[in-house]
């Protein structure tokens, strides 16, 4: 006889995943109704990403449901057998031994269907993973492959050039003081450079919190798909069986092996070069900000020092305001110097790590299509 309890609970291992594919969803679903209008159908040949994790998710909730009901009519089904076996132990009265005999045939059929819908979702999941989703994280990774490629490029370029100009400031030091009989700084100016210090110190920050952001977040987007995946597959304790074991590598679907490797590869790879580079950056840029308040208060105070004086030592009077004008405006000189300096080495720092980090991530990811072309030739 077909053993329903033994189907229906091994199916009930694979419901587990809707309810991790839920949870880990949950935090898309805002961002999904938040977004703008642009078509994700235009960037991916093989189909919207966002629309086949919807239908994932739908299709996981319905084998949840199914094997919750399924679960139900098992329960039943057990209870009707062992009243039963009780029933013909004592001898009862053959009516009702017929009666829940006849409840157990009826328990027993919606078993079988409750199986077979059951491995009717689960086949539909397996076919929107192997033939929509599959697709569609290899271009995502062929993709990032290109992306960092360029990015690397760039950033490469960028450091030549700053390592340039670091090499023509320090073959010219008189350039700032050849330029002070030439360029007189309005008192309004210095004030514009230490919003615009300000502001760029702003915006480095939100840079260094977007690129973390951003890393993290696809760390845990494959970590999700990476750990749903095993979900799918994993009812057995025995590690021989899950995939890329040695025993299981070759029979296992490709977006196994693609989504291990993925995580394996951003859990390796090291972001924080990057973000102490632009911390270092935005730390020069905000101390140049907070040595023009000081230069500015000091200079205040000077003014005020000078408006105190008796008018007769106007002689001696036009003396110490030429020198101190004269110290003023190589203070501002200095502060010109010093804000060109700190701004190439903070570039630097940061350029260089993005540089690394883009380099590895392109050689990273060009692995991964490698070992996946590998695998599909294999």
């Amino acid at each position: 006889m077909l053993n329903p309890v033994a189907l229906i609970r091994s199916a009930s291992s694979r419901s587990s995943s809707s309810r991790f594919l839920r949870n880990a969803s949950s935090s898309r679903d805002e961002e999904y109704e938040s977004s703008s209008n642009f078509s994700e159908e235009s960037c991916m040949l093989s189909g919207s990403h966002q629309s086949t994790l919807d239908r994932l998710l739908a299709w996981e909730k319905k084998l949840y449901n199914e094997v919750r009901a399924g679960e139900r009519v098992r329960i039943a089904y057990e209870k009707k057998c062992k009243q039963l076996r009780h029933q013909d132990v004592r001898g009862e009265d053959p009516s009702s031994v017929d009666k829940t005999r006849s409840a157990i045939k009826d328990l027993h059929t919606q078993v079988k269907v409750s199986i077979h819908s059951i491995e009717a979702v689960s086949k539909r999941i397996e076919t929107l993973r192997d033939e929509e989703l599959q697709p569609q994280l290899l271009e995502l990774v062929q993709g990032l492959t290109r992306m960092w490629r360029v990015m690397a490029e760039c950033h490469e370029l960028q450091k030549r050039t700053l390592d340039e100009a670091k090499l023509l400031l320090a073959g010219t030091p008189s350039k700032l003081s050849r330029m002070k009989n030439q360029t007189i700084m309005s008192p309004s100016e210095p004030h514009q450079l230490a919003r615009s210090a300000a502001n760029l110190e702003s915006e480095l920050r939100n840079w260094r919190a977007c690129f973390e952001s951003w890393i993290t977040s696809q760390r845990s987007y494959v970590h999700a798909l990476t750990s749903w995946l095993l979900r799918c597959v994993r009812s057995t304790p025995d590690i021989s069986r899950l995939p890329l074991s040695p025993y299981r590598s070759t029979r296992a679907p490709p977006i196994f092996k693609i989504c291990i490797q993925w995580s394996r590869f951003l859990d390796n790879i090291c972001e924080v070069p990057v973000l102490e580079g632009l911390d270092f950056f935005a730390a020069g840029v905000g101390s140049l900000y907070v040595q023009q308040l000081k230069e500015d208060s000091q200079m205040v105070r000077s003014k005020r020092f000078r408006g105190g004086l008796p008018m007769e030592s106007s002689g001696n009077m036009e003396v110490v305001e030429v020198g101190e004008l004269q110290e003023e405006m190589m203070t501002v000189e200095k502060m010109a110097d010093v804000a060109i300096r700190v701004l190439c080495a903070g570039m630097s720092v940061a350029v260089r790590s993005l540089a690394e980090f883009a380099i590895g991530s392109a050689e990273g990811y060009a692995e991964l299509v490698k070992q996946y072309s590998l695998g599909e030739t294999g």
